[in-house]
């Protein structure tokens, strides 16, 4: 399947969405169902998805379908919205940014190819419209309705005049009622950054069901393959598509999650952290950062704080003691309840 794609700007300044409770977010509606295409070519197909009383159907623009790549633009939107939400500030459906922004966020490349990729994902987003029952927020959509509803751009031209063919400066970007329900009832959860590094289509859409059932079930979320082909929503031919995820487990690349392929099933489980002891110190084995659900509780207990540093810093704690933790994730969490009392 490929490598993981480079870390493109690894000293990006995290404004762009970091003041500490910045991690991406998706919407759980469109990573249950397959709202996306995983095409990596125009794709004019209609998508009619059925399954426990559950229907989208999803009808492309003359652009084609908006693909999963093209949903980095609507991550990014959707995760300044809850960070807006969290701090206390009021929320439209209108999100402020600028291509660039996104882009870093996002791990593009931020050339000139990447602009007019961005301005086509936009058309795409706006132009497929979506029918379907799944809830938001407690309400049904009764009509049909594009990704996002609108999206303005300002360009200025070298003199710095506004001008339909300048520089492309900021962007206003309308998020649907059926997505804005969704932050407002934060039907939301955090994903690990690396998954903007995962390669391939296929790859992403099987890490956000992999986030999305495997902590409703505990450790574990076991699906037959013709099942989680529907769900995906790949149209590969059946031997395909288990060898595409043959491929995907092997290569190890989901975060967060090892995934197991048995005849005709395939088993999702959250990866155990172990350690060594290395040079008189503790490897713990952790990654760089901590997965979304212990992001999530360590924002709860130690809100004023960078947890992303937090984890920087425990790790060294942790690393020169005389034993590891029983609990990693415990562990953590206890230390984030420490470095909070200090700030009160």
């Amino acid at each position: 399947m490929g490598e993981l794609l480079p870390d493109r700007h690894p000293n990006r300044d995290f404004f762009i969405l970091d003041v500490s409770d910045a991690a991406p977010k998706d919407d759980m509606a469109s990573m249950e169902h397959p709202v996306f295409s995983l095409s990596v070519k125009p794709d004019m197909r209609e998508l009619d998805y059925q399954h426990d009383g559950k229907r989208v159907v999803v009808v492309p623009s003359g652009k084609g379908l908006a693909t999963i790549m093209d949903k980095d633009i609507l991550l990014y939107c959707i995760s300044k919205l809850v960070h807006q939400l969290n701090a206390g500030d009021e929320i439209s459906p209108w999100v402020e940014l600028t291509a660039h922004e996104v882009m870093v966020a996002t791990n593009w490349r931020t050339n000139r190819e990447s602009y007019k990729r961005f301005e086509d994902a936009l058309d795409r987003l706006r132009g497929t419209t979506i029918k379907t029952n799944v809830k938001t927020g407690g309400h049904s959509q009764v009509r049909g309705f594009g990704l996002i509803d609108e999206y303005e751009i300002t360009r200025r031209d070298e003199a710095g005049e506004e001008s339909a063919f300048g520089r492309m400066t900021r962007v206003r970007v309308k998020v649907s009622d059926w997505t804005f329900r969704a932050v407002q009832g934060m039907e939301v959860l955090t994903i690990n950054p690396k998954y903007f590094r995962l390669r391939r289509p296929l790859e992403r859409r099987i890490y956000e069901l992999a986030r999305k059932h495997v902590g409703d079930q505990g450790h574990t979320f076991r699906i037959g393959l013709d099942k989680l082909q529907k769900k995906v929503g790949s149209n590969s031919p059946e031997k395909k598509f288990k060898f595409f995820m043959k491929q995907i487990a092997q290569d190890g690349h989901i975060p967060d999650y090892d995934i197991a392929l048995e005849n005709k099933n395939v088993t999702f489980t959250a990866k155990r952290l172990g350690f060594t002891r290395v040079q008189g110190e503790l490897d713990l084995g952790l990654p760089a950062a901590p997965s979304p659900a212990l992001l999530e509780k360590a924002r709860k207990i130690a809100p004023d704080l960078d947890i992303y540093a937090l984890f920087q810093d425990w790790r060294i704690f942790a690393s020169k003691q005389n034993e590891a933790p029983r609990s990693l994730d415990a562990a953590f969490l206890g230390y984030c309840k420490q470095q909070a009392k200090r700030l009160k």
